[in-house]
């Protein structure tokens, strides 16, 4: 018999996984993740580019099947994530797992969802299905090395589409060669590119719904019968060899698929921006804090940042230095770190077009040297290393190696329940809040999602 495919490993592990087989603490993550993800979208529902999607989306008047989220509207579940990925992935406070350079939850839980609600799955179905994308879709990003990114690729958006066909096969129930079929029919579909960095325009927005909604198509044709390649990852002209010349690595990465599970290395955000900027978020807030620091007391700072985390939040500096939009500012360095010492906070509110040609931030950013250095990378982590030079000669310098959350930096649980409580506090009550952190905690229990989405309409 022949040796199976990645595609045929992928959809072995996607349609035999048990939920009674998952650690208790990856369920308990897995939950923590879904609680976030919703809260992010929610704080999204209102914002232009998400408004446009949804609007599109409208038009189209598909069957109703899938809620877009924060309305009472439906419409097709291949439509509905595209609305829906675009609200969690649209203002940079989704998740990350960093070693991957990936943001699961985009499609994990807007597929899983989307596609439960359609077919009325239950709440352990949903868990089950996503955890499932969550293990796959971490392992294509830490297959990638990071190469990637160096290539002008987003991983979520190019990897995204596998992923959801995996959650959608299970929760409609399709027999395996369907999702091998799906796997091959994504290749041909898979593309996100990074050039948006570089001018703050808005097409990262959709590399979660696209690959999501694309996930969706390739499934529901493979059902009927149309066929892709088995060979699609490792194949001569597959994702691997196409967009990165070899292999090398791809599958190590899945030899431990269901005995080892790394869904609890997903990272809740804490800043609404690139997550390579939260470390030097983190440092630059802390020193403040420590010693005072105020604008009109500095001269300098100097950040020493990791060539590829540059590509995206440095370069080209004089961008970085004046973005032009509220979405440039999710990328530049320079901002993030004026905004750091001049408000104390970056939160929404900070994120805003209200700060364009602020003379003061202006001023902090102009003073912002921004050093690409080797040596700053910490290969699978997310670092900052930052010194803050004052006008009188003093200097205050910190490194933080890994960013918070990490194994060796850990999150406290309770931080991204307080996170959700800030964003669906913006909408509801307390005690509706309270209701939604409850209901999400037993997610499992769920018979279905109706209700709980039905629970989320603020427009």
């Amino acid at each position: 018999m022949a040796e199976k495919t990645l595609a045929e490993i992928i959809a072995d592990f996607t349609m035999d996984l048990s939920l009674d087989s998952v650690p208790n603490d990856v369920l308990e993550h897995a939950k923590r993740l879904i609680l976030d993800t919703l809260g992010v979208a929610l704080v999204a529902c209102e914002t232009e580019p998400a408004t446009i999607v949804r609007d599109v989306v409208v038009r189209m008047d598909s069957k109703p099947e899938s809620t877009l989220w924060g309305t009472d509207k439906k419409a097709s579940m291949a439509d509905a994530v595209l609305a829906n990925g675009t609200l969690i992935h649209g203002m940079e406070f989704d998740d990350t797992h960093v070693g991957g350079i990936v943001h699961p939850s985009g499609v994990v839980v807007n597929t899983a969802i989307t596609v439960g609600e359609a077919v009325g799955a239950s709440g352990k179905d949903i868990l089950a299905a996503a955890i499932c994308g969550y293990e796959i879709l971490i392992r294509l990003g830490l297959a990638t090395k990071g190469r990637f990114h160096m290539r002008g690729f987003q991983t979520t958006g190019v990897m995204g589409s596998f992923v959801a066909s995996c959650i959608a096969a299970r929760l409609l129930k399709l027999p395996k060669k369907d999702l091998v079929n799906a796997l091959g029919i994504c290749g041909s579909q898979a593309a996100a590119l990074m050039e948006f960095s570089r001018d703050g325009t808005w097409p990262k927005k959709l590399h979660a719904g696209w690959p999501s909604h694309c996930g969706i198509y390739s499934v529901l044709l493979a059902e009927k019968g149309f066929t892709g390649p088995r060979t699609i990852f490792e194949g001569e002209t597959g994702i691997w060899k196409s967009h990165v010349g070899d292999t090398e690595g791809l599958m190590e990465a899945f030899e431990d698929l269901g005995e080892v599970w790394l869904t609890t290395e997903v990272i809740s955000k804490m800043y609404p921006v690139c997550h390579y900027i939260a470390s030097f978020i983190d440092i630059t807030l802390a020193l403040r804090e420590e010693y005072g620091l105020t604008a009109d007391m500095i001269d300098r700072i100097e950040c020493r940042v990791d060539p590829l985390e540059a590509l995206t939040i440095v370069q080209p500096i004089e961008a970085k230095r004046r973005p032009p939009s509220d979405n440039a500012m999710r990328y530049s360095l320079p901002y993030c770190i004026a905004m750091a010492i001049e408000k104390g906070k970056v939160g929404h509110q900070e994120i805003s077009p209200n700060y364009l040609n602020n003379p003061v931030l202006e001023g902090l950013m102009d003073r912002v040297d921004c050093i690409i250095d080797e040596n700053a990378a910490v290969p699978g982590h997310f670092p900052g290393d930052v010194k803050i030079i004052l006008k009188n000669g003093k200097e205050y310098h910190r490194v933080q190696r890994t960013e918070t959350g990490s194994a060796e930096n850990p999150l406290d649980p309770n931080k991204v329940i307080e996170k959700f409580r800030d964003n669906a506090g913006l909408f509801f009550s307390e005690d509706k809040v309270e209701k939604l952190v409850q209901t999400l905690s037993k997610f499992e229990e769920l018979t279905k999602v109706d209700d709980l989405i039905a629970d989320l309409k603020i427009i």
